[in-house]
């Protein structure tokens, strides 16, 4: 099997889960070290995930043989052996648990057979081929799935950097080169574009960073801490990191300490950039309010999901909670990594490497051969050396092993030439045969392969065209689509009424996937006038037509929307009425409280998480009652959520139940009750959060010493 023998692939696969939990226990250990320092090991631990195979095949081997591993024996007889007339050697036919053996048997006088002992070994070979093929082709699909979703990105990042105009004439432009030149970045360009609403950033050789079209209508504040968080990505170099982590996804896709270490690498690397923006003086709680508000009102759009291999967003609700823990943490260490230091520990880390990729742990036996003496009498009894049992493969059109009788080898000449041209066939011909079967099983592999991604292929152009169809209307009946600044400094566009009546007419389409893109088409325009249009899509035959409306009634703002969300919070698809609690927390009006209260006690998990956040955005005084009783949910995200919306409340009248929940089984619940008794402040709270100091949680010790110093 060459590279793909089984012990070389267990191999690799070994160390590099060696590596990556040896990074996990660094990186524990560095807990109370910067975010910059974590990111590095991270990073460090995937490249050297990916580099050990390949250094384990350059460097001397360091043989460790705690296993050891016996080839396939192999038994022959000597060359020119002629054996004597009355004996003969007979095959029987290889039994389901053991390999097959060599007897003696009798045959009509003046036949005679040699031994053929190679052909256990060829048919071992064959079970063992064919599952290897189909595993790697299992893996190469898997693979290749989060290769293809990162070259993607990195296409669609082409044709961004293409189509998207360079910002020039921004009245904050001036502000942002000098920010760049003083975190040592000389080049960088600044564009916008309408596809995407959250700032990001791209670009190994050529960065760049997006800025949302109504950028300048914005804050100042909130304008340089989006500018200074995306510079922070740039002058990290994190799209380079963030390419080698889908590499090592691809390549280890099915060992959880992969998809483990990519999220805690992204997790310390948006951290990383947000010390960075609070030394360069912004203050916590200033940050932690811009932040929290980006998340709220900006959400990517539909292709910048497509970007998502390539690019790095800068609010992910998934990491909101941690990164405003440790934005409002005074304790948490802000200063980054020098280069003499991160020069140290890449050099320690290779000379750690390098032992790991070179040992191993496992070492072949050599098998004696058996040969017949060179005698005129030949063996009257040759068996095959014993070897583990294995489980026989499956062979089509083939009666089992102990219904088929045995049958007497061919006979053949006596003379030794005569016996080598025979063997020479026949090992012509089992090989003839192996190569048949290898290169049936793969084709047909390959030709399964080859029609699923045909289909999604299919599937993705059909859809393209149809997205493409609608973006042609909006090209084409709004000229002014790309237009300039000043229209962007206005808070709600006007769009043109054409586009409006196209894109409605559109949502009568009778596919749903342009009803679909057309209903998403009329959100990006923000314009009053697609109110209506967007309530006669919440009552799509689709649900996610119905999913998308909810969304862009949230975006609208507009106060008569509420019913018709609240309505939806009752729909019959669980995704739509997450999307309805979602927007609902959006417009912050108390009338949906009602509603919230409910979707607490919905069946699916996600709808209530979605509803408890919504309270906490409202900040009702009715909600508390009501996310009291969310505390004891069954699922832990819900628990954890209704005490973060607690927080936000602030009310007095939780602290009881929040003291409580510090006894909660999952530590993120403790911990985020931990957080929000020190966001009320109470008194009451000094007692439980003194006991929270002997958590079994880091974390959770961590936060209950910084809300013991909130409350005065």
């Amino acid at each position: 099997m060459g590279l793909m023998e089984t012990p070389i692939v267990v191999d690799a696969l070994v160390k590099a889960s060696i590596v990556l939990g040896a990074t996990a226990l660094i990186a524990a250990a560095l807990r109370r070290a910067s975010a910059s320092a974590r990111h590095l090991v991270w990073t460090l631990g995937l490249v050297g995930a990916l580099a050990a195979p390949a250094l384990a095949l350059a460097l001397p081997r360091w043989e460790v043989p705690l296993v050891r591993i016996q080839d396939s024996a192999v038994v022959s007889t000597a060359d020119g052996v002629v054996p004597p007339q009355g004996s003969d050697m007979v095959r029987t036919p290889r039994s389901s648990v053991s390999r097959s053996t060599a007897s003696t048997g009798s045959s009509p006088r003046g036949s005679s057979s040699p031994q053929i002992s190679w052909l256990p070994a060829w048919g071992e070979s064959l079970r063992t081929l064919s599952w290897t093929t189909i595993l790697l082709t299992i893996w190469a699909c898997g693979a290749f799935a989060i290769l293809f979703r990162m070259l993607l990105g990195l296409a669609a990042v082409q044709w961004m950097s293409r189509q998207t105009p360079v910002i020039t004439d921004a009245p904050w432009l001036a502000e942002a080169q000098s920010l760049a030149r003083g975190l040592g970045i000389p080049q960088v360009r600044f564009v916008r574009t309408r596809i995407g609403s959250m700032p990001m950033a791209w670009g190994v050789f050529r960065p760049s960073v997006l800025i949302p079209v109504d950028a300048d209508g914005w804050p100042a504040d909130r304008l340089r801490i989006v500018v200074l968080h995306e510079l922070a990505h740039v002058k990290r170099r994190d799209c380079l990191t963030h390419l080698v982590a889908q590499i090592a996804c691809a390549a280890y896709w099915f060992n959880p300490l992969a998809w483990i270490a990519v999220k805690r690498l992204r997790t310390e690397r948006e951290r990383a950039c947000d010390d960075l923006v609070l030394v360069s003086g912004t203050r916590g709680p200033d940050y932690a309010d811009q932040l929290l508000e980006i998340a709220r009102v900006m959400r990517a759009g539909r292709f910048p999901v497509v970007l998502a291999g390539a690019t790095l967003a800068m609010a992910h609700r998934s990491q909101l909670e941690g990164r405003l823990m440790a934005i409002l943490d005074p304790s948490v260490p802000r200063g980054g990594l020098t280069r003499m230091r991160a020069a140290l520990t890449t050099s320690v880390f290779a000379l750690m490497l390098v032992p790991v990729a070179s040992v191993q742990p496992w070492a072949k036996e050599a098998v004696t051969r058996i040969d017949a003496a060179r005698t005129n009498i030949a063996p009257a009894v040759a068996m095959a050396i014993p070897s583990p049992a294995s489980a026989p493969a499956p062979s089509p059109r083939q009666p089992p092993a102990q219904a088929r009788p045995e049958r007497p080898v061919e006979q053949y000449p006596r003379q030794a030439a005569a016996d080598e041209a025979v063997n020479a066939a026949v090992q012509g011909l089992v090989q003839s045969a192996t190569q048949g079967v290898s290169q049936g099983v793969t084709q047909g592999v390959t030709r399964s392969v080859t029609q699923g991604v045909t289909q999604s292929v299919a599937q993705g152009i059909t859809q393209g065209a149809l997205q493409g169809m609608v973006g042609s209307i909006v090209e084409h009946a709004v000229p002014y689509a790309r237009g300039s600044a000043q229209d962007a400094k206005e808070p709600k566009s006007i769009a043109d009424p054409r586009t409006v009546a196209a894109l409605t007419a559109a949502l009568k389409d009778t596919d749903k996937e342009v009803r679909e893109t057309a209903l998403h088409a009329l959100v990006q325009l923000r314009d009053p006038s697609i109110f209506e249009p967007l309530m006669t899509a919440l009552k799509d035959a689709s649900a996610d037509v119905r999913e998308q409306a909810a969304f862009g009634l949230g975006q609208m703002r507009d106060r008569r929307a509420v019913e018709p969300l609240i309505g939806a919070v009752k729909d019959t698809d669980a995704d739509v009425r997450e999307q309805a609690v979602f927007a609902l927390g959006q417009l912050r009006d108390p009338a949906g409280i009602d509603a919230l209260t409910s979707a607490l006690h919905d069946t699916n998990a996600d709808v209530r998480e979605q509803a408890a956040f919504a309270l906490g955005q409202i900040r009702d005084r009715r909600s508390v009652e009501p996310l009291i009783s969310a505390l004891k949910d069954e699922k832990a995200d819900v628990r954890e959520q209704a005490a973060f919306a607690l927080g936000q409340l602030r009310d007095a009248k939780a602290v009881e139940a929040l003291v409580i929940a510090l006894k909660d089984a999952n530590a993120d619940v403790r911990e985020q009750a931990v957080f929000a008794l020190g966001q009320i402040r109470d008194p009451r709270a000094i007692d439980g959060l003194t006991t929270a100091l002997k958590d079994t949680n880091a974390s959770v010790r961590q936060q209950a010493a910084f809300a013991l110093g909130q409350i005065r």
